[in-house]
């Protein structure tokens, strides 16, 4: 095959797995491909292993980043920290159900309404009925949402800088590149699965083919 051939080949392999699709995206995405695969892959116990190991570091790496950012929006007397991530989450949907917001943020029902009313109360989220279903309720961000978020983005910044301290930026690239499409799957399916028993999950997610 015409190496020409194997990078269109590479590029629409690239295209189905990745929303942010750049050459330089993709050089990085294809270089990754190309690293030379074990040649007696491991017995499912130690995927299984492996994959709890990376979950359990990037499960620590969040709680530190969790306990620097409760401390910073304490700091400077800002709402609780789950504020930050609603207002931060309905930025990125625009205007959308409630329901829709507490998805997103994979929430409890009940949970997710009590941020959401408090925000609304709050005046950082408005609320109107859907023109198209009286029944339902959109909700999107106000200017007095954003003038938060700005605040909250001032000091998430300065943790972000304080949990990957020490930490090259290629490797940071490296890692969000490698477990982006991870993260994408497994966005949507968990989503869509969400009400469902555990069994009906664990099959439905271990059949799909991706």
């Amino acid at each position: 095959m015409k190496p020409v051939v194997e990078l269109i080949k590479a590029w629409s392999e690239f295209e189905e797995v990745s929303t942010d699709q750049t050459v330089e995206t993709f050089c990085r995405y294809y270089l990754q491909k190309q690293r030379p695969q074990p040649k007696h892959p491991g017995k499912k116990g130690e995927r299984i292993m492996n994959g709890a190991f990376l979950l359990k570091t990037i499960g620590r790496i969040m709680s530190a980043y969790s306990l620097y950012f409760r401390a910073a929006v304490k700091h400077i007397a800002l709402p609780p920290a789950e504020s930050f991530y609603y207002l931060n989450g309905l930025n990125h949907l625009g205007e959308v159900r409630k329901s829709d917001l507490i998805n997103y943020m994979f929430a409890e029902t009940t949970t997710g309404m009590e941020v959401i009313n408090r925000l609304i109360t709050e005046k950082k989220i408005d609320e109107r009925t859907s023109p198209d279903d009286k029944r339902a309720k959109l909700i999107k961000i106000t200017e007095e949402g954003l003038r938060a978020l700005e605040e909250y983005y001032k000091v998430s910044g300065k943790v972000v800088e304080m949990t990957f301290k020490g930490v090259d930026d290629n490797i940071l690239i490296d890692c969000f590149e490698m477990l982006r499409f991870c993260e994408q799957r497994n966005s949507g399916v968990a989503i869509e699965l969400k009400n469902k028993p555990f069994d009906q999950m664990y099959e439905q997610v271990m059949a799909d083919k991706q």
